[in-house]
């Protein structure tokens, strides 16, 4: 598993900042983004962004982030190894009170559904109503907003250079949290470059997507100072 989220975190990092990551059941068809892939960079957007959800299904991988003040929603087929749904103007749509649901439109709709207990959901109806795809969640990375929150670490927005405070070298992740695989290092007091921040609900830590020396990879808040 940490081998593909470490594929899904590296296609989902930000073009501008990267130079180097069951199938379906039968159902009515949905586009697919058919070009040939980047290396590396197939989700990639450009500018500065940040995470609002992240998780994975059976299935697909899938981002909704924030570029600005819009929305949109990335689907990775983990099966296939191809981009389904690039960049994709999203919306937040009325939902109960314990649920979040962001919408993506198109020839066929994909929710992404979060509740207050962190449970994720994707799903995917066709234009003729019918359920292509409702897969429940895993690894779910949220997003945090600036100042005051709830998850342990440093608090500050991507785009900003981060001091590494470890005692030790701070290790470069495959994915935001313990236990993945570890990409690379940065030595105490070097300087990364910040892409990207989300909270892993499973440890209550804040997590960046950093660069250093060409590697790209997610550290603990807790290690990371904003220089």
């Amino acid at each position: 598993m940490n081998r593909v989220f470490e594929r899904v975190c590296l296609l989902l990092a930000p073009l501008a900042l990267l130079s180097a990551t069951p199938a379906l059941a039968a159902a009515p068809a949905i586009p697919e983004v058919t070009e040939s892939p980047a290396p590396t960079t197939w989700l990639a957007q450009a500018g500065t962004i940040e995470t609002v959800l992240l998780f994975e299904t059976e299935s697909m991988a899938v981002r909704v982030y924030r570029s600005g003040s819009s929305l949109f929603m990335n689907l990775y087929n983990k099966a296939t190894d191809v981009v389904d749904l690039r960049a994709a103007p999203t919306q937040l749509v009325p939902s109960t009170r314990d649920q979040t649901v962001y919408k993506a439109g198109g020839e066929a709709e994909r929710f992404a559904r979060i509740n207050v207990l962190n449970e994720t959901e994707l799903e995917i109806i066709a234009a003729n109503g019918s359920v292509v795809l409702k897969e429940p969640g895993f690894n779910t990375v949220v997003g945090v907003s600036s100042g005051s929150t709830d998850f342990r670490g440093n608090n500050f927005a991507p785009g900003t250079p981060a001091i590494v405070l470890s005692a030790e070298a701070a290790r470069l992740r495959s994915a935001p949290r313990l236990g993945s695989t570890i990409l690379g290092t940065a030595p105490r007091r070097a300087v990364v470059e910040v892409i990207d921040r989300g909270g892993n609900p499973n440890d209550g830590f804040i997590w960046y997507q950093v660069i250093y020396e060409g590697t790209t990879g997610w550290v603990r808040g807790d290690l990371l100072q904003p220089t």
